[in-house]
């Protein structure tokens, strides 16, 4: 992968008056092209395939696999028809590796170049489903939709990102990610309930591992049933500062994140939820 910013962007942020009359501007290197930054804005996705090289591959699939290994008791799980298989949160409070991805610019600079310089971490999660009787899949399904008909004068669409970090190739045997472009624009419906099957115009994604789907919140999307090998997707999401963080789970005490805010710069402290809001 080749480190080297593709443009830049400068913020000047018209949030608050400037001390001493120091206006606040914020340089953003985003690893991106403005045709990409284009492409995510129309269809709502962008792969990036191995983004993570082999070893950092490794340390993600391995901390993954010890937190599994502390919180899921196979034994007590029933087969039901379906699941989506096991989800672990607040993995940035739990492993170093973890809190270190939450500020990997390759993903948040393009989380700031769609989104403004101000954004906060919403989730860091993990999925694994795993072979068996119990069949594991997702059906069609947004991660932030809010909306109404009528449509109120000074209604508020809720944007955020959403980057897919595959730790396993991604393929008819762990069961591709599919998607429908441009759907995270629909303002009028809902993905249809406990679908599982195709829809019209769906695009099927398949990657090898430590490839990225970086999306918009409100995509469609669903995940084929895993078949015969296992996947470990990671969910890294962010959205601007002022939405408050996914209120699923709770964090551990003495999380990993709060030794960040020693020595936090206003960016830092705005993607840990401490600052950017009234």
């Amino acid at each position: 992968m080749n480190d080297t910013p593709k443009h830049s962007i400068k913020y000047q942020i018209l949030n608050k008056h400037q001390k001493d009359g120091v206006e606040n501007f914020r340089d953003i290197h985003v690893d991106a092209t403005a045709q990409e930054l284009e492409q995510l804005d129309r269809d709502g996705y962008l792969v990036r395939e191995t983004l993570f090289d082999a070893d950092h591959l490794s340390q993600l699939r391995d901390s993954t696999d010890r937190l599994f290994r502390d919180e899921v008791d196979l034994s007590k799980r029933k087969t039901s028809e379906r699941s989506w298989g096991s989800i672990l949160r607040y993995l940035e409070d739990k492993d170093p590796v973890f809190l270190d991805l939450i500020q990997y610019e390759p993903i948040l600079s393009i989380a700031r170049a769609m989104m403004g310089p101000m954004v906060r971490l919403r989730g860091l999660s993990a999925r694994i489903s795993w072979p068996g009787e119990e069949i594991q899949s997702a059906p069609y399904h947004q991660h932030l939709r809010v909306n109404t008909i009528p449509r109120p004068p000074w209604f508020c669409d809720p944007h955020g990102l959403d980057a897919l970090i595959y730790l396993d190739d991604l393929n008819h045997d762990t069961g591709p990610v599919c998607v429908v472009p441009g759907s995270h624009k629909w303002l009028d419906r809902e993905p249809p309930h406990q679908q599982f099957d195709p829809v019209e115009n769906e695009v099927v994604v398949r990657v090898p591992a430590g490839s990225v789907v970086i999306m918009h919140s409100n995509v469609w999307h669903r995940t084929g049933p895993t078949l015969s090998a296992h996947r470990r997707m990671l969910i890294l999401s962010y959205t601007p500062c002022w939405l408050r963080r996914s209120p699923y789970g709770s964090p551990p005490e003495n999380g990993l994140t709060a030794s960040l805010l020693d020595d936090a710069d206003e960016a830092l402290q705005e993607l840990l939820g401490v600052a950017g809001h009234s």
